[in-house]
């Protein structure tokens, strides 16, 4: 069954601030003088920034032994799962993000926590999140139904 979650206000609010600055930056490059470094530079930081922002969730497909991440670009497919369980809280606290985007359009990338260890995380807010760790020993926070994990 398909599964869409309600971005957080913070994401919201960081992808708008992120629309509204790529718009002035090209606009200023463009129209108000940038010199050719800028016009090579701007486009190519801007494209990773947005394929970066097109790797998040759009909806979870789940099933009872695999789970689907469908983002606006790929998907990623968790299957052979040895248990899901809720994230309680505080256990992400004291997150460090290895690499990956922490609200633009979701968050999304490698984490390390104190009490979770290494994940990796595919979610589009902070309040319906879930364990998910595969056979292999790999973990996956992700939005999860909280109706299923009870």
């Amino acid at each position: 069954m398909i599964y869409r979650f309600r971005r957080d206000w913070k994401v919201i609010a960081m992808t708008l601030a992120v629309v509204l600055l790529t718009v002035y930056v090209i606009y200023d490059v463009y129209f108000v003088g940038g010199d050719m470094a800028d016009r090579i530079v701007t486009p190519i930081v801007f494209a990773v920034i947005w394929f970066l922002a097109l790797r998040t969730p759009r909806y979870f497909y789940i099933e009872k032994d695999r789970i689907v991440v469908q983002f606006f670009i790929g998907y990623k497919l968790l299957d052979d799962i040895q248990s899901v369980r809720p994230i309680l809280k505080g256990e992400l606290k004291g997150t460090i993000k290895n690499w990956g985007n922490g609200g633009l359009m979701g968050y999304t990338g490698y984490f390390e926590s104190f009490y979770i260890g290494k994940y990796q995380m595919y979610a589009v807010n902070k309040n319906e999140l879930a364990l998910v760790t595969l056979n292999n020993g790999a973990q996956y926070v992700i939005n999860y139904p909280q109706e299923l994990l009870k």
